[in-house]
């Protein structure tokens, strides 16, 4: 990370006029993919994707790329709350993960396209339902990049984030594990303060990923809540409290999961509630 903050550093300096304007341009729409995401404005999203577009070839490209397919992305999981579901969600992830290969081709191996494309091929899976030739499909296209992920999480909160919800969501036996799922999310947490100090030390341009702290501690908001086996609604609320903390204007943490931790009887606490 140090050497990719020196490399940016030195190129910012260096960089005509022209190439500083596009990377000012890419900070700030990259700041309002983000605050779109989270207020679920699937619109908004759809605005900034052709945006991003619009930037044009360069040493950033990736960045740009990734960005196009992290806003389609988050239509999708923006979508799964809405009612009645959009009927473009395949379309969307499917544009994310074509985006997202675009990000590779000039990035090969960046865990940060490749764990995102995981998450898609995820989306598509529930979104194939049981049309077991669709879903086999999926798992085919998915099952390399799904096992670099895995192996390589390491302690990167983006990558935990994905596992995580892997091992809570997907089928026994790579998921159903609410109590794998929590530590893994919990790793997630504590990596992503780790990195949010190193970056204070060290800044790095608005455009590398750095998402994940506040993903995670949703995640663990939603896996206290919906344990089949011991429901905790004390824990759930402190990480859902905690989310917000971070993004007070998240619409799903605010509006679709706190209120169904709210409701949850308050005899289904059994543990104290978690430090998030």
């Amino acid at each position: 990370m140090m050497l990719l903050t020196w490399t940016l550093a030195v190129a910012a300096l260096v960089a005509p006029p022209a190439a500083r304007k596009d990377e000012a341009r890419l900070t700030d729409l990259v700041a309002a993919v983000r605050s779109a995401d989270y207020r679920g404005d699937r619109a908004e999203l759809a605005r900034l994707d052709g945006e991003l577009a619009k930037l044009p070839d360069g040493p950033l490209s990736e960045y740009r790329d990734y960005w196009r397919g992290f806003a389609l992305w988050r239509r999708v999981l923006n979508g799964f709350n809405a009612t009645p579901t959009p009927d473009d969600l395949t379309a969307d992830a499917e544009g994310a993960i074509a985006r997202f290969k675009s990000a590779l081709a000039r990035h090969p191996d960046w865990i940060e396209a490749k764990l995102a494309m995981v998450g898609c091929w995820g989306n598509l899976i529930y979104l194939a339902g049981k049309d077991e030739a669709r879903r086999s499909a999926i798992l085919n296209d998915a099952r390399e990049t799904f096992l670099f992920v895995m192996q390589n999480a390491g302690d990167n909160p983006r990558a935990l984030w994905i596992k995580g919800g892997m091992q809570m969501a997907a089928p026994p036996p790579t998921g159903g594990d609410f109590a794998k799922a929590a530590e893994t999310l919990r790793h997630g947490v504590a990596c992503a303060w780790q990195e949010t100090l190193a970056h204070a030390s060290a800044p790095v341009p608005a455009w590398v990923p750095a998402w994940g702290g506040p993903e995670n501690l949703m995640n663990l908001a939603f896996v206290y809540s919906r344990d089949p086996k011991n429901p905790d609604r004390a824990t759930a609320l402190a990480y859902a409290e905690g989310a917000l903390t971070a993004v007070p204007e998240w619409h799903y943490v605010r509006d679709v999961l706190l209120p169904k931790i709210e409701a949850l009887p308050v005899a289904a606490a059994t543990a104290s509630p978690a430090t998030p």
